[in-house]
């Protein structure tokens, strides 16, 4: 794949000046962007809230037993992951549930933001500058919102942020507080990937009352009744799951793609990134040649294909990956199972060292040499093969010794 060409500073300050421009146009002119739906600001949905069913804060941590194994990857991740990382040191972070219900909102199909009645503020989490980016502009035809409550979706397209940020927390609300919440309408676009509609297909067949609402690119969804719900760890990276949640995600798109409840778990599983843009393991076939050798099996998780994923995640024994979102699927393991993640020595972050110690996964990474622009890394294979040899034992061959300057090599 050909990388995308870098912007010059030019196409960069021609872009940023196109943006002022495109903002001050609709400040002086409101009436425009009301037409063209076009938000002038964000505004924290909970000022606008009609009903607050749910605002706490509680702390979530690592047990004492995983906090020093997990100190390899939080200390370095303290420079990269987003959010509060101020309490790394003692492997916990605050979690703040947010369960809202405003009325007179609006749903804007080519964004899927919502908007206030007014149309002037998109409601995010936090108050600040509207993503220009995003903020397309558009004319849309009105639509009528049905009887109930409606929940949009904040990460339709990114896989790790759909379970992280809209499917977690919905589940863990919906455990809650179903019966109090009536009619709820799960709005989406026919353009969404397969991975979010088979998810949301699996939990309307698990919770009566709860159905998809199709919404055109084209359209405007009015006079909503919005759900607005959201469990965000201060540590913006972590995941908001028990082993508990874990489990009831897991049985529920079990029960959804037919899936057999797992046996014992003997899989081992190498986890490709397939042809992902950024972070690919440079030496893949170096690594997955001597994997193979342990009787490893080779896994490029595919969107479209979500089933086959769980399968090999659900068995899994150990799984070795480079880091990246397909470690979300950590959700599927079964406590016990080894996990051993790749790295680069300069993009280490804690999110999957965080979601494998608290669903009771063991936990080990590998830092791997610097990332190239693209974020393409190499590792030492012999150093993934000890940790591997760890648990199952060297090989009955011996082991060839890298060759001299293999690893000149890899940082020239």
């Amino acid at each position: 794949m050909t990388p995308r060409r870098s912007q010059s500073p030019v196409e960069i300050l021609l872009n940023w000046a196109q943006q002022v421009l495109r903002r001050k146009l609709f400040e002086w002119i409101p009436a425009l962007g009301r037409a063209l739906n076009v938000p002038l600001s964000a505004a924290f949905a909970g000022d606008f809230a009609d009903r607050t069913l749910e605002d706490q804060i509680e702390l979530v941590a690592l047990s004492p037993d995983d906090l020093d194994p997990a100190m390899t990857v939080l200390r370095p991740a303290m420079r990269n992951d987003d959010g509060d990382v101020s309490t790394y040191p003692q492997g916990a972070s605050r979690l703040r549930s947010l369960f809202l219900r405003i009325d007179h909102c609006i749903v804007t199909g080519h964004t899927m933001m919502v908007l206030d009645r007014s149309r002037a503020r998109v409601l995010t989490r936090e108050t600040g500058p509207v993503d220009w980016e995003k903020a397309q502009p558009l004319r849309l035809k009105p639509r009528l919102a049905p009887p109930g409550v409606c929940y949009t979706l904040t990460c339709q397209g990114d896989f790790a942020l759909f379970f992280r940020q809209d499917v977690l927390p919905l589940l863990h609300f919906l455990e809650k507080y179903a019966p109090q919440i009536g009619p709820l309408h799960i709005v989406t676009r026919p353009d969404f990937p397969g991975f979010v509609m088979e998810t949301l297909r699996a939990i309307c067949r698990a919770y009566p009352g709860v159905e998809m609402l199709d919404l055109l690119a084209t359209e405007r969804l009015e006079n909503v009744t919005a759900l607005w719900l959201s469990r965000t760890p201060d540590a913006r990276d972590w995941a908001p799951v028990t082993r508990a949640e874990a489990d009831a995600l897991a049985a529920l798109l079990r029960a959804h793609h037919q899936i057999a409840a797992p046996g014992e778990a003997e899989g081992l599983l190498f986890v490709s990134r397939g042809d992902a843009k950024l972070g690919a393991l440079a030496n893949e076939a170096e690594v997955l040649a001597e994997l193979m050798d342990y009787g490893f099996d080779f896994l490029a998780p595919r969107a479209e294909d979500h089933k086959s994923t769980i399968e090999a995640f659900q068995s899994a024994r150990i799984v070795v990956a480079a880091h990246g979102e397909g470690l979300i699927n950590l959700l599927f393991c079964q406590p016990g199972t080894l996990v051993i993640e790749l790295f680069a020595s300069d993009r280490i972050k804690s999110d999957y060292c965080w979601l494998a110690l608290r669903l009771g996964l063991r936990y080990r990474m590998v830092r791997g040499f610097q990332g190239d622009a693209l974020q393409a890394f190499p590792v030492k294979a012999h150093e993934v093969m000890a940790q591997v040899a760890t648990e199952l034992g060297p090989l009955e061959e011996d082991e060839e010794e890298d060759e001299p300057g293999e690893d000149a090599a890899y940082e020239s």
